[in-house]
């Protein structure tokens, strides 16, 4: 988002209270427009008193807030006949509420977020009666409400937590990609509390995980957990992790300090289970630990985790381990089925699922009930010890001597087409040397 300058309308503040109430009237059922016009001339006798006087500040802050809690009434005015007259209007009553009050004062901000969040409740009643156009309308008088504010505001985290509340409800999350690259400039920026900005995070994050996005929930969870070390943070992190189909690894958790020791019971023993444990072993180990912690899983409130896809990615990070140790790059179905602790009818089945996942690319051949290896992913794998070392070594003299032989046959190659092209005719050195040696036999004979 880009800061907007507003430009602060040249009116009296007798017409800026009407454009505002005007507009809001016009959203209101027709009984209450007349009651809206009756309230804008009570606002007149209180702007000119008897004795010809200039109200007073106070007069002009309660009838600014009368007039907010009409926005608030209306659901934040979305319902005027023209789509950028509500954003204008709403740009006015902005300009008017901060005129009128200390831009650092509890009221200032609680009555901006009185209509950030009427707007909201606004545009969300839109959405479900399906009306994309009033949507739109409410999130860019959110977006114009964010830019309207300096980039240190504390009122500005206040504002984009409801326009993403709102973009979650009309699923339009899309339409505000929020990134860690974009996300911690602005954290940095905004003067609230360590404890607010965590505050923030953590809504946000549920609103992407509810929208079924876990890999940018997952993402702002962790932006938290690295402003705030807690067990609960970390723990929730840990599962959207592992929710996510095709990842197969905790690392962003385990790289925040203290983020690892803050875990303890079952999500300690969890994350053992994709660190600590030899890969094969974790198979037989992770069966037991599903079978006792399901209930805890399922605790964890996460679409798409249960005991079980701990399990599975647990076994296709063996698969993939043995594929990457195999010095045959050939595995039979045999061995998978007892790495996997599975039927060896289902290893086909294991390794289709390696493959989506982009853990390895390999062939199945079942006549020979054998899976031969093309390359495997570093994705699926974690350790890198001596037995993977002497593989390495392994083929990298396999593939030195495959080098060897290619230029070998190179040069042989070159050597063939340096002579020029083959004939049955002799060349002319060939001939000299034919009668060189027949000159010699004739000298030998005389």
């Amino acid at each position: 988002m880009s800061d907007c300058v507003a430009i602060a309308p040249e009116l009296p503040f007798r017409s800026q209270i009407a454009e505002t109430l005007q507009h809001a009237s016009r959203s209101m059922p027709p009984a209450d427009q007349v009651a809206a016009r009756e309230l804008l001339n009570t606002f007149d006798k209180q702007l000119k008193p008897a004795d010809g006087s200039e109200p007073s500040t106070e007069t002009k802050r309660e009838i600014v807030r009368k007039v907010v809690n009409t926005f608030v009434e209306t659901k934040g005015a979305l319902e005027a006949a023209k789509e950028g007259e509500a954003e204008s209007c709403s740009l006015l009553l902005q300009h008017v509420i901060a005129d009128n009050f200390d831009t650092k004062s509890e009221e200032y901000a609680k009555l901006v977020k009185s209509v950030a969040e009427a707007v909201r409740v606004g545009g969300e009643a839109a959405a479900e009666a399906g009306r994309p156009g009033k949507v739109e309308i409410a999130e860019r008088i959110l977006t114009n409400s964010y830019n309207f504010f300096p980039a240190e505001s504390p009122l500005r985290p206040a504002v984009l937590q409801t326009l993403i509340t709102l973009l979650g409800a009309a699923d339009d999350l899309s339409a505000l990609p929020l990134t860690p690259a974009t996300l911690i400039p602005a954290l940095n920026q905004w003067s609230t509390s360590e404890e607010e900005k965590v505050a923030f995070l953590t809504h946000a994050a549920g609103v992407y995980e509810k929208a079924g996005e876990l890999s940018r929930a997952l993402d702002l969870t962790v932006l938290a957990l690295e402003r705030a070390i807690d067990a609960k943070t970390a723990e929730h992190a840990l599962a959207l992790a592992l929710a996510l189909p095709n990842r197969f690894d905790v690392d962003d958790i385990l790289k925040v300090q203290g983020a690892r020791d803050a875990l303890s019971g079952p999500a300690d023993e969890l994350v053992d289970l994709f660190t600590k444990v030899d890969e094969l072993a974790a198979v037989e180990k992770a069966a037991a630990w599903s079978k006792t912690n399901a209930a805890y899983v399922e605790k964890l409130g996460v679409a798409g985790l249960d005991a079980e896809e701990v399990l599975r990615k647990v076994r296709l990070i063996a698969l993939t381990t043995l594929a990457a140790r195999s010095a045959t790059k050939e595995i039979t179905y045999a061995d998978l089925a007892g790495a996997l602790k599975v039927d060896e009818a289902d290893v086909e089945a294991w390794v289709i699922d390696a493959i989506r996942a982009g853990l390895l690319q390999a062939r199945l051949s079942q006549p020979q009930s054998i899976v031969r290896v093309i390359s495997v992913s570093s994705r699926g794998t974690r350790r890198f010890g001596k037995d993977e070392w002497q593989l390495l070594e392994k083929r990298l003299s396999e593939w030195k001597s495959a080098v060897a032989e290619a230029r070998a046959t190179i040069e042989s190659a070159e050597e063939v087409a340096a002579q020029g092209p083959i004939t049955n005719q002799r060349r002319p050195q060939q001939r000299r040397q034919q009668g060189q040696q027949e000159q010699q036999e004739e000298a030998t004979q005389a």
